[in-house]
C-alpha cells in the first residue's frame, strides 16, 4: 500500500492542463493549469466574464488517500479586471484521481472572501477539473 500511495505523490507532482467547470467566481468554465512547487503545487485558472478576466492563484497541499487519489487543501488569491476591480482570498478543498493514462479528473469546492470592492463571501465554488498530465 505504500509504494501505491508513493506513486499517488509522484502522479501528484506532474504538470497539468485542462478545463474546469463549474462556479469560477461568475463564469462557468475556466483553462485550469497545476504546476509542481516544493512538493506540493500551484493551482491557476484564467476565465472570462461577460464583462471581465477572472485570474485565481492557489497554494495546494496533496495528501495520497488511495493509490492515484488525491485529497488537496488549498489557499490563495483570486482578482477580478474588468467594469470594476475586485480582490478576494479563496480556499479550496478538492479530491483529484489519476488515471494510468495521462488524465486525471477531480472535484473541488472554492469559497472566496472578497476583500476589495463588494467585501461579499461567494460559497458556491463548486468545479469539476478535467486535466491532461505531462
Amino acid at each position: 500500500m505504500h509504494v501505491e500511495l508513493l506513486q499517488a505523490q509522484k502522479n501528484y507532482g506532474r504538470y497539468e492542463l485542462g478545463l474546469r467547470l463549474g462556479d469560477t467566481y461568475g463564469g462557468s468554465a475556466a483553462v485550469d493549469a497545476m504546476f509542481p512547487l516544493a512538493g506540493n503545487r500551484l493551482h491557476a485558472n484564467l476565465s472570462f466574464h461577460h464583462d471581465g478576466l477572472i485570474l485565481a492563484g492557489l497554494y495546494d497541499w496533496g495528501f495520497p488517500i488511495a493509490p492515484n487519489f488525491i485529497f488537496y487543501p488549498g489557499v490563495g488569491g483570486i482578482v477580478f479586471i474588468g467594469d470594476d476591480f475586485q480582490l478576494g482570498v479563496a480556499g479550496e478543498l478538492g479530491f483529484e484521481y489519476a488515471f494510468n493514462i495521462p488524465l486525471s479528473i477531480g472535484l473541488d469546492w472554492r469559497p472566496v472572501i472578497t476583500i476589495i470592492d463588494d467585501g461579499g463571501f461567494s460559497g458556491d465554488g463548486f468545479g469539476l477539473n478535467i486535466r491532461y498530465r505531462f
